[in-house]
């Protein structure tokens, strides 16, 4: 019931981990909870909280819905609640260095699992590149695996407001951290878009990301580039889709048109309204001229391989 929220939330020693002077929020979610209104058990906890501090130090912090300094999660099932403090904050897969990006980015998470998945290693000197780079997720994620730069180190995190938070501690874990950081011999890492504005937000995010002298970022169109590199290499990427990015459009519109929907969408763009066109396109020059690499993309289109008259190897 209500009330054994009240109680379960009221028995937290909450003082532990904030005080009076910060401001918090409570976030609730729920399976299968016999509880009526959310919002209302919200609101007990709330209360909880700050009928505690009133009890132990005489005020109350103050709610705020925008930009708490601490988020308390509540999450309760049929016959249990659950209480957490958010120790992160912004997601995780919000690194801290990207500023600047264009229509549909990719979670620098999934961007990652995406290098891990296809089994790229920087050790084993393998190029990398992406040709439809967008705003750079790709290589500069690739870029700081290869430096070894720990993900997140230029952000902050939530528990940095909480009372148990050592700043000497977390500080000798980043200084560990930052002396862990190499550098390549070699350059491994590619991208190019055929928007050149993306170029420029990818070069910018990888300035922020510490990785500018490790890739290499080029404007031109995925159909036309040639491989980055002599030796060939592994190209991991997120090509146009129309689900994401409504189509360059059809052979009536001339190129001038075409290409300035090609720079307000910020990403490269099939030629025809269900991608096939530029796939095929995509597919030829690979073959002609990419020997010896292969190719992971991400796609929704579980019909891609046969569009671009190819065998996939391995779906993940």
């Amino acid at each position: 019931s209500e009330d054994d929220i009240y109680e379960a939330a009221s028995a937290v020693a909450w003082e532990q981990w904030f005080t009076p002077q910060h401001t918090f929020k409570i976030d609730i979610t729920a399976q299968r909870s016999p509880l009526k209104s959310l919002n209302f058990a919200a609101l007990k906890v709330k209360d909880a909280v700050a009928d505690r501090f009133r009890a132990k130090a005489g005020s109350r912090p103050s709610v705020d819905t925008q930009w708490p300094d601490v988020r308390i999660y509540t999450h309760l099932t049929a016959e249990h609640i659950t209480l957490y403090i958010d120790t992160s904050g912004e997601p995780l897969f919000k690194r801290g260095w990207r500023e600047d990006k264009g229509d549909a980015p990719l979670k620098e998470t999934l961007a990652a699992a995406m290098i891990a998945a296809c089994g790229w290693q920087p050790e084993q000197g393998t190029p990398l590149y992406d040709p439809c780079c967008g705003s750079g997720t790709v290589v500069i994620e690739a870029a700081q695996i290869a430096c070894n730069i720990a993900p997140g180190s230029q952000r902050h995190f939530a528990f940095e407001r909480l009372l148990p938070y050592q700043s000497q501690a977390w500080g000798q874990l980043r200084q560990q951290a930052r002396a862990s950081v190499i550098r390549p011999a070699k350059m491994l890492l590619f991208g190019s878009d055929v928007a050149h504005r993306m170029v420029d937000f990818a070069q910018r995010n990888a300035e922020r990301a510490g990785v500018s002298d490790t890739v290499s970022l080029r404007g031109g169109d995925a159909l036309q580039r040639m491989p980055p590199s002599e030796q060939p290499g592994m190209m991991i990427l997120n090509p146009p889709y129309g689900e994401r990015i409504a189509a360059a459009g059809s052979a009536g519109r001339n190129a001038a048109e075409r290409m300035g929907q090609v720079e307000r969408a910020g990403r490269e763009t099939a030629q025809t309204e269900d991608g096939g066109e530029f796939f095929s396109q995509l597919a030829s020059h690979w073959k002609k001229n990419y020997s010896g690499w292969t190719a992971w993309m991400l796609t929704p289109d579980l019909k891609l391989p046969s569009k671009m008259r190819l065998k996939e190897s391995r779906r993940v």
